[in-house]
């Protein structure tokens, strides 16, 4: 008859037994492996994964409730630690991006590219009286009182608006 994860973990945490740690590993590697590469849908990633829940478990063994379903313990540690590996990175792909631009003489990407499109789409969708004290007051330099004297607005009522 097998032992239970309890009395595994328990005879890890008290015998510091390699025997019943493996078995633990061998019992979930492969449900947490497979968590992994779904969500971060590479194999070499999905096994730094694997290897940090593991390594987690050997860590906080003594801490776990007797009470703790370790199959839903070790699946959640995966979810936080594939979180964590897809955030990272997501960064490193960012500054190797960048170290890439930079290397072959560009520049780095402008952030306007991704901003004046929004801003054409607002300025769109005012109506043609605020568009003009928008672009009179925010793009010209002219005054509250100046931009509204061009339209039938009154300037109270365009101070709030902008």
């Amino acid at each position: 008859m097998s032992e239970s994860d309890y009395q595994l973990l328990r005879r890890y945490v008290q015998e510091h037994s390699e025997e019943a740690y493996a078995e633990i590993v061998r019992r979930y590697v492969d449900l947490i492996y497979s968590a992994a590469l779904r969500q971060v849908r590479s194999p070499s990633l999905a096994e730094e994964v694997a290897q940090a829940v593991f390594i987690d478990l050997a860590r906080n063994a003594t801490s776990l409730p007797s009470n703790t379903v370790l199959s839903a313990w070790l699946y959640q540690v995966a979810r936080r630690s594939a979180i964590d590996v897809v955030r990272s990175e997501t960064r490193r792909q960012a500054r190797e991006k960048i170290a890439v631009a930079m290397n072959d003489g560009s520049e780095a990407p402008n952030p306007w590219d991704e901003i004046s499109p929004l801003l054409d789409e607002g300025m769109a969708s005012l109506s043609e009286e605020d568009r003009t004290v928008v672009l009179l007051r925010y793009f010209e330099g002219k005054n509250l009182r100046a931009a509204v004297s061009y339209t039938h607005l009154r300037a109270h009522e365009t101070r709030h608006d902008l």
